[in-house]
């Protein structure tokens, strides 16, 4: 039974940034679903079946409990290639997403039913069949972003066959309509106020994990949604890179490297990595291991033209310096949209294994992308880590968050 909006439907009340008054999103919704469906008809995609929290969000233009279901299958939607989509929603938060959503019903669960489970993803299946029937696609194939075991072996045993959905999300998603390069410059406003909160309580004596209270404190406090990682280290947890906040104590002289790493309003993603002095004075070897890291990222940000092909790009960016090749980012370059996105560019003579493949693809105006650096000697006692997001102009690209690098270390 379709549950549709209706005058009885609880208000679900959302208070925004005042800049996102300015934002269209009826035409934000609408402008995603028509990219989305363009492309589903380009790779010959009848129908898609979204779990994805992006993905739905991206097509629906809902959102509910995202962190959660990231992990779960409680809520998914179907989207036609043409028509409007179907979504599936938590039982609990169907009022919610009825604010926005046309047609939504209740969604199946069988993720944690234990000896039961098969009972119950049989029955989802055959919801799925009757779905499909229903939009006249029954026997079309369905394209599927992501699907755990019980699920497929029943989609299987229905009948349907299973196809891959990613050709057309990522075709779909990486060229932002004109609201989401609204939203992108909102949350770049919103990650320069988190890194100027967290510069500013570094001090000695802080430990790790405060520091990434600050960055979530300032991120919440603004209508971001969530961190989806804990990158923050000190002093030698800077070196590799990747060690998250832990109970390390901030000392006199640390380097400090965070990456926001964040949700922002409305799911996107705030994505830029800063290194500061913890104090006021830099050693030689500080401010050299800055200063490769630094002219990765602003050589990359230079090189920015659309029309490059993703390999032009990997062979004219800067090189690193040999010493800091073995412990460099895995790639150069990713996506960013409603969380990191891909295809990204890989160091075209990174040997260390698995094997990254060269995308087939170009930078075209309106991507964003986000430029990372990372330098450290391997056994060295710190390392720092750079990053910048940009939104890809007709002649360059401008730069989502402005927050400035660490003047003592450029020094």
């Amino acid at each position: 039974m379709t549950n549709v909006r209706g005058p009885d439907t609880p208000v679900v009340d959302v208070t925004a940034p005042e800049e996102a008054g300015n934002i269209d999103f009826d035409r934000l919704r609408a402008g995603r679903l028509a990219r989305l469906q363009e492309m589903m008809r380009s790779h010959d995609l009848p129908v898609c079946l979204f779990f994805n929290p992006a993905n739905i969000r991206y097509a629906t233009g809902t959102d509910v409990m995202g962190v959660w279901t990231a992990g779960t299958f409680a809520r998914y939607c179907v989207v036609p290639a043409a028509g409007s989509p179907i979504l599936f929603e938590y039982k609990g938060s169907i009022h919610v997403s009825e604010t926005i959503a046309e047609d939504v019903r209740p969604a199946y669960m069988w993720q944690f039913g234990g000896n039961q489970t098969l009972e119950s993803v049989r029955e989802w299946a055959a919801e799925m069949r009757s779905l499909l029937r229903e939009l006249g696609l029954e026997h079309e194939p369905l394209a599927v972003d992501k699907l755990d075991t019980p699920g497929f072996l029943a989609l299987q045993e229905e009948g349907i066959r299973v196809l891959d959905s990613s050709p057309a999300t990522v075709d779909a998603r990486e060229v932002k309509t004109p609201e989401e390069i609204d939203l992108f410059r909102l949350n770049g406003r919103i990650g320069d106020e988190m890194l100027a909160e967290f510069e500013a309580a570094i001090r000695p004596g802080i430990r790790e994990y405060e520091l990434l209270a600050v960055l979530g404190d300032a991120l919440l406090r603004r209508h971001g949604e969530f961190l989806f990682t804990r990158l923050v280290a000190s002093g030698q947890n800077t070196n590799p890179w990747m060690s998250e906040a832990h109970d390390k104590v901030v000392e006199e002289g640390d380097l400090v490297g965070v990456d926001t790493d964040a949700n922002g309003y409305e799911g996107y993603v705030i994505d830029v990595s800063r290194t500061f002095l913890c104090g006021d004075t830099p050693t030689s070897e500080q401010k050299e291991v800055y200063r490769a890291a630094h002219e990765c990222v602003a050589g990359m940000v230079e090189l920015v033209e659309p029309g490059m092909t993703f390999e032009e790009f990997a062979h004219r960016a800067p090189a690193l310096p040999e010493q800091y090749k073995e412990q460099r980012y895995p790639a150069m370059v990713h996506q960013a949209g409603l969380e990191d996105e891909g295809p990204g560019i890989p160091y075209p003579d990174d040997d260390r294994g698995p094997r990254r493949i060269m995308p087939d693809r170009e930078i075209r105006e309106n991507m964003v992308l986000c430029f990372e650096c990372y330098t450290g000697e391997v056994g060295g006692p710190f390392g720092v880590k750079l990053e910048d997001q940009v939104i890809v102009t007709d002649d360059g690209c401008e730069l989502v968050c402005r927050y400035p690098f660490d003047a003592k270390l450029l020094g």
